[in-house]
């Protein structure tokens, strides 16, 4: 059951999320190196040897909070 809600969250997030498009600069804490957007806060995990965006990581309660301190804008 649990992964059909993730299933369900993700097609609206599809067509009713965010779209990503003001990502910041690449970041490296806690020895993970990642992208945010500026305006969801989802982090995407970033490749430093193919300078890319490797995947979405899960959202962390505290991750925009966290960013937030490190982050005055994007």
């Amino acid at each position: 059951m649990e992964w059909l809600l993730e299933w369900l969250a993700a097609v609206l997030e599809f067509f009713f999320g965010c779209r990503h498009r003001n990502l910041s600069r690449v970041f490296t804490m806690d020895r993970q190196t990642y992208r945010v957007c500026c305006e969801c806060g989802a982090r995407f995990g970033y490749s430093l040897a193919t300078m890319s965006i490797e995947r979405r990581t899960r959202p962390v309660t505290l991750a925009r909070n966290t960013l937030s301190t490190h982050i005055e804008r994007c």
